[in-house]
C-alpha cells in the first residue's frame, strides 16, 4: 500500500492536475473570503467554507478520475488482479494519495482566516474553535466525495466519464436534502438524513456535531468497501 501511495502521490505532482485543482480552489476561496469576510465584515469563516461545498463536488472527481480508470485504459488492471497485493491495499493506497492532495488544498486556505485574525486584531474575536470544527467537517466531507470519485473511476476506463459520473452522483447526493424537504414524511426524513450537505449545516452555523463527523467517516469507509468489492467481482469474473 505504501508503494502505491507514493507512486500515485508523485504522479499527482508530476502532472498539472494537482497544481490546477489547488490553484483554482485557492482563487475561489479567496473570492468567497473577500465577499463574505472582508466586504460583509463577518468573522465566521466556517460559513465561507460552506459556500465552497458545490465547488468541491466538481474538484474531487477530477482528483480521483484517473486513479482506477487509467489502470483499465493502460491494461495494467489485469496485472493488479493477479498481483499478490490485495485490492484493499490498492484502493486505500490510491485513496490516501488523493486525500493528501485534498488535505493540502484545504490546509493552504488557512491563510485566509489568519489574514482575518490580523485584520480584526484586538477590536474583535475570531471564533477559532468553530473555524477548526468547520475545517474538520469540510475535510471529512471532501473525503466522502473522493470515495464516490474512486467508485466511479473503478467502473470505467475513460477519465472524463469517471469525472462526469462522479459529479452527477455527488450532485444528486448533495441535493437530496432539498428533495427530502419537498417529499416530506418518512421518505423525506430518510433523504435528509443521508444528505451529505445536511450533515454540514451545523458546522456552517458554528456548531460542532460529532455524529456528522462519524457519518462522513462511515460513509467513506462503506463506499471504499463497495469499490473494493467491485474490483474483486471483476477478478473472479
Amino acid at each position: 500500500m505504501k508503494t502505491i501511495f507514493k507512486r500515485e502521490l508523485n504522479a499527482y505532482f508530476r502532472s498539472p492536475v494537482a497544481y490546477c485543482v489547488i490553484g483554482f480552489f485557492m482563487i475561489i476561496t479567496g473570492y468567497f473570503f473577500w465577499r463574505v469576510n472582508i466586504i460583509a465584515g463577518s468573522v465566521e469563516f466556517e460559513a465561507t467554507l460552506s459556500g465552497l461545498t458545490t465547488y468541491l463536488v466538481f474538484l474531487c472527481p477530477v482528483i480521483t478520475m484517473k486513479l482506477l480508470a487509467d489502470e483499465k485504459k493502460n491494461g495494467t488492471e489485469v496485472l493488479l488482479r493477479t498481483t499478490p497485493i490485495s485490492f484493499w491495499q490498492i484502493v486505500l493506497g490510491k485513496f490516501f494519495a488523493a486525500f493528501v492532495v485534498l488535505f493540502i488544498m484545504v490546509a493552504l486556505t488557512l491563510v485566509y482566516p489568519i489574514i482575518m485574525s490580523i485584520i480584526v486584531g484586538t477590536s474583535g474575536t475570531v471564533p477559532w474553535l468553530a473555524i477548526i470544527g468547520g475545517y474538520l467537517a469540510f475535510t471529512l466531507m471532501g473525503a466522502s466525495f473522493l470515495s464516490i470519485g474512486m467508485l466511479t473511476s473503478s467502473m470505467t476506463e475513460n477519465q472524463i466519464v469517471a469525472a462526469v459520473s462522479g459529479i452527477v452522483l455527488l450532485l444528486a447526493m448533495l441535493y437530496t436534502q432539498q428533495v427530502g424537504a419537498v417529499v416530506g414524511g418518512t421518505w423525506g426524513k430518510i433523504l435528509i438524513w443521508i444528505s451529505l450537505s445536511s450533515r454540514y449545516n451545523d458546522f456552517a452555523a458554528g456548531a460542532f456535531n460529532i455524529a456528522s463527523l462519524i457519518f462522513y467517516i462511515v460513509f467513506t469507509a462503506v463506499i471504499l468497501f463497495v469499490t473494493i468489492m467491485n474490483m474483486e467481482r471483476k477478478r473472479w469474473n
